[in-house]
């Protein structure tokens, strides 16, 4: 069945917090150098995330989709286990708030100035230890969920860097169509201090086409002092607020 825009927006929100949860777990401890398998890889940033707290960066975020591009900048925090705070700034002036999005635990919402309008979206399993903040797929079960591996890359290689590429595995429930759409996430780590400087999405769908998200990232800092009021969305007056919880 073809998704409705709203089921597609809400997909792809799903998905990018999801990179930015795993972007963060990827503060690797391995050795440089050394030849490391997908499954060490996956072993050493499992244990990294049990030891570390948050993430912060500026990123540049850009999109590609039916022969469009489109560039936002802006700056974001992630705190563990499924809280998120996402700045994205006008183009003209970067002290201008274009839109926020903050996933609090329980809720996520994202909110336009110029539309003065909020969306909400409810997320369940509040207290669990996940992965994919929304999904339900936790981090202990994210290797039966993902198709993991190591991409040799001539460009990132020689400056210290791991490309990382997983693939979601294919699940078909009873009597259902199997799913034609296509994903690959790949993420970029550096391997000095382990933190990631880039990450992509790409989805292809029969029905929907391609489209492609790619993050760059920088000013990148692990396990500062965050407010926690910086995870509380307080619903300014006067904007609409549109409820998809049941969507």
């Amino acid at each position: 069945m073809k998704s409705t825009p709203r089921r597609l927006i809400n997909r792809m929100m799903k998905r990018l917090y999801f990179l930015y949860t795993f972007t963060f777990l990827l503060t690797i401890t391995v050795s440089s150098g050394s030849a490391e398998t997908i499954e060490k890889v996956f072993q050493n940033f499992k244990a990294a995330y049990e030891r570390s707290k948050n993430f912060s960066a500026d990123f540049e975020e850009t999109t590609l989709r039916a022969g469009n591009k489109s560039v936002a900048r802006g700056r974001l925090m992630f705190s563990k286990p499924n809280l998120l705070r996402k700045e994205y700034v006008s183009h003209k002036n970067p002290a201008q708030l274009a839109q926020l999005i903050v996933l609090d635990g329980e809720y996520s919402w994202s909110y336009t100035p110029l539309l003065s309008q909020v969306n909400k979206m409810k997320w369940g399993r509040s207290n669990r230890k996940e992965l994919l903040p929304g999904l339900g797929a936790s981090l202990d079960e994210a290797a039966q969920k993902f198709s993991m591996q190591l991409v040799p890359d001539e460009v990132a290689n020689p400056k210290g860097i791991y490309r990382i590429k997983l693939t979601p595995k294919p699940r078909i429930p009873p009597n259902a169509e199997a799913d034609t759409s296509r994903e690959t996430i790949e993420i970029w780590v550096r391997s000095d201090k382990w933190l990631p400087v880039q990450f992509s999405y790409q989805s292809e769908n029969d029905d929907e086409g391609s489209m492609s998200v790619i993050v760059a990232f920088a000013n990148i800092q692990r396990d500062i002092e965050m407010d926690a009021d910086s995870f509380k969305f307080v619903i300014p007056d006067g904007v609409d607020v549109i409820d998809l919880s049941a969507n």
